[in-house]
């Protein structure tokens, strides 16, 4: 029977998303920026904004910063324009180049930043509203392809579970066409607010595109105070967060991906021609599929030929049970 070893050796350097917590190093930038400049300079001196997966990393961060009553950019931001319909749950860019997708006028404007579902306000135009409150609502029947209006007022999930236990989801609008239903629809029903499908995650978006779902707000945060505020900066004194305005200038924390190289070492023992290129290439194809269904994007496989098992020599000099192979 042919022994061959067979080496693998992951690089893991691949895209952020893929990086562990530990295998990055954090960085106190003392210079003062805006939160856009903060993460040009993250990017270009070291990897990003840092991300803050646990409470260790918030207190690595907390001992790291100077004891002054002042605040640091971190990377969590939250995006007012990054919406989703309930019955798709795709994400859709809610911007003025819509036609048929209107903001009243000053919205969305996420007061007291708890305002993230969206409801239509005198008909026509779109307007952000807390999540609780109790509206109307639109349901989408595609059965029939028709829009039903509930009269009865409940919360946006409850309208939610309505919609999707009697009829589909909650509506979307995602077209001119569609919205001249939905306005002959409501015509004349007298609702000033009635809710339809488009929501958004609160603090869903980090600097690197990694997602944490820690939060460490100090009391009554996040409020968006002065309704700009989607940035969050990191107490320096009590480790709490904030949100900010993003043109504030802070100082800030960065981190440093840590590129690590783990080698694995695979003995393969089989009745096949180990030697022949046709199934070194078979099973190179299977590990890397393997490596890449485990999230594993930037790897190397490498064949070393070995001696047999059956030298006793070799038996002597391998007494781990491991492979022998020339450096």
């Amino acid at each position: 029977m042919e022994e061959t070893c067979l080496f693998l050796i992951l690089l893991l350097s691949g895209g952020l998303s893929t990086l562990p917590p530990h295998s990055r190093e954090y960085h106190f930038v003392s210079q003062l920026k805006t939160w856009t400049e903060a993460q040009s300079y993250c990017r270009e001196h070291f990897t990003d904004l840092v991300t803050i997966y646990n409470s260790n990393i918030n207190q690595l961060l907390f001992s790291m910063a100077p004891n002054v009553d002042d605040y640091a950019w971190i990377g969590l931001y939250n995006d007012r324009y990054s919406w989703k319909w309930s019955m798709e749950g795709k994400l859709f860019n809610v911007g003025s180049t819509h036609e048929f997708l209107i903001w009243a006028n000053g919205q969305p404007d996420c007061v007291n930043a708890n305002e993230y579902c969206v409801a239509l306000q005198g008909q026509t135009q779109m307007n952000d509203r807390p999540c609780g409150a109790s509206y109307p609502f639109l349901c989408y029947n595609a059965s029939s392809t028709s829009y039903i209006l509930v009269m009865e007022s409940r919360s946006w999930s409850a309208a939610q579970s309505y919609c999707r236990t009697y009829h589909t989801d909650l509506t979307s609008i995602r077209s001119k066409e569609e919205k001249s239903i939905i306005t002959l629809t409501l015509n004349g029903s007298g609702v000033q607010y009635v809710w339809i499908g488009l929501y958004r995650d609160p603090w869903a978006f980090w600097s690197d595109n990694t997602t944490s779902t820690l939060t460490n707000w100090k009391p009554y945060e996040p409020n968006n105070l002065y309704l700009d505020e989607y940035c969050v900066s990191f107490h320096l004194i009590s480790g709490k967060w904030s949100d900010g305005w993003c043109g504030s200038r802070v100082r800030f924390f960065c981190f440093t991906a840590v590129t690590k190289q783990t080698v694995v070492k695979m003995k393969l023992q089989s009745e096949a021609d180990m030697h022949s290129t046709e199934i070194q290439q078979q099973v190179s194809q299977q590990l890397s599929g393997l490596m890449l269904s485990e999230g594993l994007t930037d790897f190397r496989i490498r064949w070393r030929k070995v001696q047999s098992y059956r030298d006793d020599q070799s038996k002597k000099q391998d007494v781990d049970g491991g492979c022998k192979t020339e450096v």
